[in-house]
């Protein structure tokens, strides 16, 4: 493997010290969230700075070689993840009701998380291959990619995880209009949706997943049940108030009032703590991120490349979206990590690749 050092001058250390800037702020607030669990906050902060070991090495692997060689195996990456998820419903191990996690040598992490870069990969892949000359897609151009995509979302509907479920397939859709398709092709595929949702209601949701969606839109359904993580988070952040509480003194999680404070509800941990101050300079960090990549892909003169840096930037801004507005109380609890805050391996390693994706097609964009 040849490695040209002339090409890591073009990387983008503007994106690279805001993510680890985001990185920073996650570690830091993981040992706030964690100061009450039994194992205790440094045995989890542990794991993590593991993963971001593991991460930051599968970034320089991801910098070595040009992305449009590694798009060029996606299909390769796309089957062995894949064959992970189905695994997993086979042998997985099982964790809060739901069978997501592969453990191997003592190490567990989740196929599904991997299978958010390998998308963007594939599909940017396939529909660059597919796109004409000033010409949008139609139908029959995206139908096999559409295919594809589906097939891992069913299986990971299974785990159940309807969080991941929702991020790939929303950001399937946000890749497809960057890249632009006919208005046949969008009318087909809204009657489409609109076909699956009872489908997916009546076979493929939990019913636990249906109650959180009812909680939402009827909050005195089940206050004390499906509905109580949403409340009790919306309670954690507002007791935040304007200044916060200040840095280890957030009370809501201390007293377990507020379930997976580490993880899919790690929010609520800082809103506490930083208040509307603090959590205005969060958002400004990840605005300011998705904004650089955005940049990146515009500024890049390669479809392909845009399209990547697009698609990469399309899944954190979901994730983030969906995050924060589940722990006011204004989405659905569907289970969708933070991106770089969250506890779970998988899921920095997951965005640190993607992240690897978009510095990448920054440091190559002077070769065309």
């Amino acid at each position: 493997m040849h490695i040209d050092k002339r090409r890591f001058y073009h990387l983008d250390w503007y994106l690279i010290c805001n993510g680890f800037a985001l990185i920073a702020v996650g570690m830091l607030n993981l040992v706030s969230a964690t100061r009450s669990i039994d194992s205790g906050p440094y045995n989890l902060l542990i794991k993590q700075l593991a993963a971001l070991l593991v991460g930051l090495v599968a970034v320089a692997i991801v910098l070595a070689y040009d992305y449009r060689l590694i798009a060029g195996y996606s299909k390769y990456l796309y089957g062995i993840t894949l064959a992970l998820i189905i695994i997993v419903l086979i042998l997985g191990t099982i964790a809060g009701g739901a069978k997501r996690w592969l453990t191997i040598a003592g190490f567990a992490f989740q196929p599904s998380e991997l299978m958010k870069p390998v998308m963007v990969l594939l599909l940017a892949t396939m529909l660059h291959q597919r796109k004409r000359e000033g010409e949008p897609l139609t139908l029959k151009d995206i139908m096999l990619p559409l295919v594809l995509i589906f097939a891992p979302c069913v299986l990971i509907l299974k785990q159940p995880d309807l969080g991941t479920a929702v991020v790939l397939l929303l950001s399937c859709m946000c890749m497809l209009w960057f890249v632009g398709i006919t208005k046949s092709a969008y009318a087909v595929l809204l009657g489409l949706s609109a076909a699956c949702v009872p489908i997916f209601w009546k076979y493929l949701m939990k019913p636990y997943q249906k109650m959180r969606i009812l909680s939402l839109l009827y909050p005195d359904l089940d206050p004390s049940g499906y509905g109580y993580h949403s409340i009790q988070a919306k309670i954690a952040v507002g007791s935040g108030g304007f200044l916060g509480k200040g840095y280890l003194n957030g009370t809501q999680h201390k007293l377990h009032f507020i379930p997976e404070h580490h993880t899919d509800f790690i929010f609520t941990v800082f809103g506490e703590e930083w208040g509307f101050i603090g959590s205005i300079l969060l958002f400004l960090l990840f605005v300011s991120f998705m904004l650089r990549c955005l940049k990146i892909s515009r500024n890049t003169s390669d479809e392909l490349g845009a399209s990547i840096a697009f698609g990469i930037t399309s899944v954190i801004f979901i994730q983030f979206t969906i995050n924060i507005l589940m722990a006011i109380n204004l989405a659905p609890v569907v289970g969708i990590p933070l991106p770089f805050i969250s506890y779970g391996g998988s899921s920095l390693i997951s965005s640190l690749i993607g992240a690897g994706l978009i510095l990448n097609v920054n440091m190559r964009r002077y070769m065309f």
